[in-house]
């Protein structure tokens, strides 16, 4: 490894490339998407990735501020370049109310797949970041495989998204702008039956015993308003949590919540039924 030193650069002025490029992933889902990156900001986020035993090496970024010591020696190591911003241009990319003084541009990544019969979640035209990202945080909770979100979807990879997660994305396989025939087809040669979130009078009890969640199914969850699109509906199982009648529906993050434990509580029954059995 060539000497640290070798590898910092030093970035003061808006017009500078690097910069750019900072602030163009920051605040573009597109450029996300075009460079496949994304930017970390906070301690536990930036743990979180380096926690997650990707090999990506990502870029560090850091106001001149702070000197190249107070980083962690092993961090800096894993980085296979340093940036050092400015104060002025620093603050203009910083994403939290007080932050640390640095951050990390990264190359986006999925966790290996995975082979441990989960779940996995599509995310339907769900726009709201915050309720997105705590859907992909109970996801990784409950040992799903992986995140299918289709068009209309805000952008897993945005900042926003990243933090409500808390560092979910590198515990998960997550596909973005997926259009619907996709996912369908994705998920019947997966074999996985579909069920969809849905209020009304066929829609069958999350806690009823017909409906088994024993094998992985894929769970559809909707928009925010107007729910799963109707292409989808039509081909799941329509489920709805039995709630207070004078309530009138669940968060869409809160509902992913519930159905998403109740998924893994059963598979965690039958693992132990199995086992006495073959015992």
């Amino acid at each position: 490894m060539p000497k640290l030193e070798s590898q910092v650069k030093e970035i003061g002025s808006r017009q500078n490339p690097g910069f750019k490029l900072l602030k163009a992933i920051i605040s573009s889902s597109r450029a996300r998407r075009s460079h496949q990156a994304a930017w970390l900001e906070g301690d536990r986020l930036c743990a979180a990735f380096l926690d997650s035993g990707l090999t990506q090496a990502p870029v560090l970024v850091m106001q001149t501020s702070l000197s190249l010591e107070q980083i962690d020696q092993g961090l800096r190591r894993r980085c296979q370049e340093v940036w050092r911003l400015s104060p002025a241009l620093y603050k203009e990319i910083t994403q939290i109310e007080s932050p640390s003084g640095w951050g990390l541009l990264i190359p986006r990544a999925s966790a290996p797949s995975l082979s441990n019969g989960g779940d996995i979640v599509i995310l339907d035209r769900i726009q709201d970041p915050g309720n997105v990202g705590s859907i992909l945080r109970s996801s990784a909770a409950a040992g799903v495989q992986a995140v299918w979100c289709l068009s209309g979807t805000a952008d897993p990879w945005s900042p926003k998204v990243l933090r409500s997660a808390m560092g979910a994305h590198f515990s998960l396989q997550i596909q973005d702008e997926m259009p619907n025939e996709a996912v369908l087809t994705a998920a019947h040669s997966a074999g996985l039956p579909l069920l969809a979130t849905r209020l009304g009078a066929r829609s069958e009890s999350l806690f009823a015993a017909a409906v088994s969640l024993a094998q992985p199914v894929a769970w559809i969850f909707g928009q925010e308003g107007s729910g799963v699109c109707a292409e989808l509906s039509q081909q799941a199982r329509a489920i709805q949590i039995p709630q207070h009648a004078d309530v009138e529906s669940l968060n869409v993050a809160a509902a992913a919540a519930v159905c998403l434990f109740e998924s893994r509580r059963q598979k965690a029954t039958a693992g132990r039924t199995l086992g006495r059995v073959t015992a």
